[in-house]
């Protein structure tokens, strides 16, 4: 996926680090608020990938985590959105794999090492873990994935994550309902569980990663029916002991049955949802929330930013791979010609809108993100040169352009759409801003009504290909601008079934220039991400795929 969900973070932002002394009540002492203070031995002997360090650590405590709105669903194969995708990734649930470090690739955490892949790239063994166990008690076996993966793939199921498994062998007839047999998954026995694709998929190992392709206890599925979705029943670090719709809070806490022991250091992670950035920030300073679920959002940023103590204090950086870029609609007459579009590419200065993000997006002339690691781009990003935008609408005889923007209640296109306003009326093109609710911006963009919109997109796999792939391939899940260039969908293909990841690249570079030339949207910076979190939390991680890593905090 990514988030879209990513747009996971389109309404979250990112922020800035420090330190400050402060004097914290939890622990009776002091310490640099921004840096991470080391804490006792922890006696811990292991720990499942992820960034931070579990040597020391203490036991106990809980903290308070504060989202905007409420989850969709706590069930890991429905929940899309950020508050639920944090919750079922790394809260509730432990895939066969997990990201390892700050910016690593999946490693083992359910599994017991990573698959053995045959040399055609279509079939993998996955051990597993003999010690590893469901909230309930009960030991994950291979016919746990064998249930829940069909669960995936059946219609029934309504998953939105369905398609990321379309590889598998049988899954095309299983999803479309005409076959009930899934012959490409199956337990060779308790602790050994065989994939075999139609193709190889490049991405296969990272799709394990995400929490749609956890185990589920199918007892405790059909036990619980449609509460499955407020109070499942995992295998992660902490289970759910209440979900409380009417005073928006749910509480989870420590799984006795995590296979490392030790882990997860707190007792307890409430979350609460209903508060607005402003006041969220609020209570972070009171210390009645400890860790701001959407990080620095454009509401608080230019608050937090200015401020050096409130930005040393409560801030982390926290590397990202995303992009942002001012979608364009091809279907409409006025920008059928590529031409215009590239115009509007060279007519926008970057480095003008990146100030308007208050340090959440950085100038990037390219769809894939700037940082995005081994990865060699064959066409140079674009740059500010309103000459040469001049010169291409005059070659594609247009003298003026009327367009029309629409944006949601994002802060930053709110601004942004301000900004392209003035710079294209430099070249003829008068912006018209239309301001919408949520729901009505995507009912607009569904029927084709914007000519321009806002668009911010991060990766929850490490490789471009999430940001290509899933935006400018025919008919993709989030190509809101309607492009299709059957050149682009063959590498695309080509990319993601390739072999090794210098090949997928070369595909995916390929692919770049096609999209850079045909220019479906104006490619205007690549996104970064500040966590929020009180100084009391110690040892904070997290990742843009995961959310905050709740398995080795300490307070």
């Amino acid at each position: 996926m990514s988030f879209d969900a990513v747009s996971r973070r389109k309404f979250l932002a990112l922020g800035g680090v420090g330190a400050v002394a402060l004097a914290l009540a939890s622990c009776g002492r002091t310490t640099a608020p921004g840096a991470q203070m080391v804490g006792p031995p922890s006696g811990i002997p292991g720990a499942p990938p992820g960034p931070g360090d579990v040597v020391h650590g203490r036991s106990g405590g809980s903290v308070v985590t504060a989202w905007t709105a409420e989850g969709n669903s706590y069930d890991a194969q429905l929940g899309y959105d950020l508050h639920s995708w944090e919750a079922v990734t790394s809260l509730l649930y432990l895939p066969l794999f997990r990201f390892e470090g700050q910016a690593g690739g999946p490693a083992p955490a359910a599994a017991a090492a990573l698959p053995e892949i045959s040399e055609d790239g279509t079939r993998y063994v996955i051990r597993l873990r003999p010690d590893v166990k469901f909230h309930n008690g009960r030991p994950v076996v291979a016919d746990d994935y064998v249930y829940a993966w069909r669960r995936l793939l059946d219609p029934a199921t309504e998953s939105w994550a369905s398609g990321y498994f379309g590889s598998i062998v049988g899954s095309e007839d299983y999803l479309a309902g005409i076959s009930t047999a899934l012959p490409g998954v199956y337990a060779q026995d308790d602790l050994t569980l065989i994939v075999e694709l139609s193709a190889p998929d490049v991405t296969f190992t990272s799709l394990m990663a995400q929490p749609y392709a956890a185990a589920l206890p199918r007892e405790e599925v059909e036990r619980l029916g449609e509460e499955f979705g407020r109070t499942p029943v995992g295998n992660g670090p902490f289970m759910i002991t209440s979900y409380d719709t009417k005073n928006r809070r749910s509480v989870f806490v420590r799984s006795p049955y995590y296979p490392w022991p030790g882990l997860p250091f707190l007792d307890e992670v409430v979350y609460r949802w209903g508060i607005d950035p402003s006041m969220q920030f609020l209570q972070l300073q009171n210390g009645d929330v400890d860790i701001l679920g959407e990080g620095l959002t454009p509401t608080i940023a230019e608050r937090v930013q200015g401020n050096p103590e409130l930005r040393e204090t409560y801030t982390k950086f926290i590397p990202v791979l995303g992009a942002g870029w001012a979608a364009l609609n091809v279907a409409t007459d006025k920008l059928a010609d590529p031409r215009v579009r590239q115009a509007l590419n060279w007519a926008t200065d970057k480095d003008q809108l990146a100030k308007y993000s208050r340090g959440l997006q950085k100038s990037w002339g390219a769809i894939i993100p700037e940082d995005e690691p081994d990865y060699q781009r064959i066409v140079p990003p674009y740059s500010y040169d309103p000459t040469r935008a001049k010169a291409l609408m005059k070659d594609a005889g247009v003298d003026s352009l009327e367009l029309e923007f629409f944006c949601n209640d994002d802060d930053y296109w709110k601004s942004a759409s301000l900004v392209l306003q003035q710079q294209w009326a430099e070249i003829n093109v008068d912006l018209n801003i239309t301001s919408l609710s949520n729901a009505a911006f995507w009912t607009a963009l569904d029927n084709g009504e914007a000519d321009v919109f806002g668009r911010q997109f991060y990766q929850v796999q490490p490789t471009g290909l999430d940001i290509l792939a899933s935006n400018f391939v025919t008919g993709a899940s989030s190509n809101f601008q309607g492009y299709s260039n059957p050149r682009v969908d063959d590498l695309a293909g080509r990319s993601l079934a390739s072999l090794t990841r210098e090949e997928s690249n070369a595909h995916l570079a390929r692919a770049e220039a096609i999209v850079a030339e045909d220019a479906p949207g104006v490619f205007i910076g690549s996104l970064q991400f500040y966590a929020m979190r009180s100084p009391r939390v110690q040892n904070y991680q997290m990742r843009a795929e995961t959310g905050t890593y709740y398995d080795r905090i300490w307070v």
